[in-house]
């Protein structure tokens, strides 16, 4: 942490953005001092602005240790064996799929999510601690708003460090000096109230804006809030906290406030068509859709910087045709879906159609039709960057109103309020092209976790699902559209090692990250507080 917590980081990190079609607009702060900052709104604007660039956002730009490898945003999903790195050049995967969870392998990338979520804490600090004293410089609303972007970001941060790690240090003021800076960790419980509690207070008011987020040029609002605060609660409700139905509640009425908020809503609701101009090709392109809450947002042409997914949708199969150049020359298919996904979506479901979410055949400019060795990521996949050699201008969708209503869905199936359950689940089966669900019980809530897993297989909510049930699907009949989902101890794990299956391959510590080895040796208050199992 000590290597990221002074402002001279926020500054010379933050970027100036004036709309969504100028995020990356970039206005050099290198000549001030950081007693210099904090003096004008172009200050405050670039102090907000830099909470976009970092912490979790990040994950979509952090890769294993360079090279041609997962990002952060896949790590979970590799873990899980649902998903396969076919290029493994690092010893994260491999020691993933040979079922070897030690700290040597996994010390490394334990670090790497480490220290980005607690840099983009340490920025967001920065924003809610000085923003106030800007009196004069910013309107009250603009205070009001600079500072709940503050605590939307730092809640995210916190979010994802105790999904990750669970007990970890709790930091609310910002560091300009190494003085205290030796936290101990807090009980994961007491880091969710904060989360709780940093939400609520931008959720109440009108800190935030209600629209979308394309609506209001890519900035907070309060459906994220929202959103982001039904999923801490979804989480929170299952292991290993389990919380259970106080929180199932809290999750679905959450998740009622984004849909009674009526700032979004599902592409092509009354069902989809499975040609290129489908809801979920749309989902793929948009930067204008309110079925979008949230989006890593990236712009190749105007700004260079890209969204470099794109390369890992398809194999080095792919280079035989003639046809892509993708920047670094390579191409690899970082996240491979294991066939079991794939064979499990109905005949009917569009999502498991060609050129939805996955694919195998490419038809270039002249017609000529190729094929794939394995499975594609469509929803990835972006034609002329990769011709041309450049990344690409696609956003990556982070929430999305589907997820609402999913996490509506399940709220309420846990605590028996079942007819609200199938109402909300059914609104994503019928945009899928499927007919309703009439489950109760048990059924209707596996019914739930396997809407989850096939409306959004490629934004990496699988492992997110595991860790809270501690359910893992394994196969319940080809092209069913229904997987089993037992208990991860004694479940049939795929790709444990690539290609085959493993009985129990991932022990529940393995579900936690271990504290990094560095934080241990910087931090005397974490020695001999290291993550049960990781030795």
């Amino acid at each position: 942490m000590k290597n990221y917590i002074s402002i001279f980081c926020v500054l010379m990190l933050s970027l100036l953005m004036s709309a969504c079609d100028g995020f990356l607009e970039e206005k050099p702060l290198d000549s001030k001092t950081s007693n210099q900052f904090w003096a004008t709104e172009a200050d405050a604007q670039s102090a907000v602005n830099a909470l976009y660039f970092g912490g979790v956002p990040y994950l979509h730009n952090t890769d294993v240790d360079g090279g041609w490898t997962p990002k952060a945003t896949m790590w979970g999903g590799i873990m899980s064996g649902l998903f396969v790195d076919k290029r493994k050049d690092r010893t994260f995967t491999t020691a993933s799929e040979g079922c070897n969870f030690n700290i040597e392998s996994f010390n490394s990338t334990a670090f790497k999510l480490w220290h980005e979520f607690y840099k983009g804490i340490s920025r967001a600090n920065f924003v809610i601690a000085n923003i106030p004293t800007m009196v004069g410089v910013l309107s009250d609303a603009q205070i009001k708003n600079f500072v709940a972007q503050g605590k939307f970001f730092r809640a995210y941060g916190y979010f994802y460090l105790v999904k990750e790690f669970g007990d970890v240090p709790y930091i609310d003021e910002p560091y300009t000096s190494t003085d205290g800076m030796d936290k101990p960790r807090i009980p994961a419980a007491e880091v969710y109230k904060n989360i709780e509690a940093d939400l609520l207070s931008i959720i109440d008011g009108d800190a935030l804006p209600n629209k979308a987020f394309y609506d209001n040029g890519c900035y907070v609002t309060k459906p994220m809030a929202q959103t982001l605060l039904a999923q801490v609660y979804l989480q929170r409700a299952g292991a290993p906290l389990n919380g259970g139905n106080e929180y199932y509640r809290k999750a679905a009425d959450m998740a009622v406030n984004v849909v009674n908020g009526g700032q979004h809503a599902l592409i092509q609701p009354e069902g989809s068509s499975d040609s290129l101009n489908s809801a979920f090709n749309v989902i793929k392109t948009t930067k204008s859709s309110n079925e979008i809450i949230f989006a890593k947002e990236y712009n190749q042409s105007s700004f260079n910087v890209g969204n470099s997914y794109a390369c890992r949708s398809i194999g080095t199969d792919a280079f035989q045709w003639g046809v892509f150049h993708p920047g670094g020359d390579v191409l690899y298919n970082a996240y491979l879906p294991c066939d079991m996904l794939i064979k499990s979506y109905h005949p009917d479901d569009i999502r498991g159609h060609e050129k939805q979410f996955f694919f195998r055949i490419y038809t270039d400019a002249t017609n000529k039709n190729d094929t794939l060795d394995n499975v594609g990521n469509w929803a990835w996949f972006d034609e002329l960057p990769l011709i041309n050699g450049k990344d690409g201008d696609n956003n990556m969708p982070t929430f999305r109103y589907a997820e609402v209503l999913l996490i509506a869905a399940e709220g309420f199936a846990r605590i028996g309020q079942e007819s609200e359950a199938q109402a909300y689940l059914n609104q994503v089966r019928k945009r899928a092209g499927l007919g309703d669900e009439t489950a109760t019980g048990d059924a209707l809530i596996q019914a739930i976790l396997t809407e989850r897993f096939h409306e959004l297989p490629l934004e990496f909510k699988i492992w997110d699902d595991i860790r809270r049930t501690r359910l893992y699907p394994e196969a319940d009949g080809e092209n069913s559209g229904k997987l089993k989902w037992v208990a991860l101890a004694s479940a049939t794990i795929q790709n444990k090692p690539d290609g085959s299956t493993k009985v129990g391959a991932i022990p529940e510590y393995a579900l936690l990250w271990p504290i990094p080895l560095r934080e241990i040796q910087a931090n005397p208050a974490l020695e001999g507080h290291q993550n049960p199992g990781w030795n």
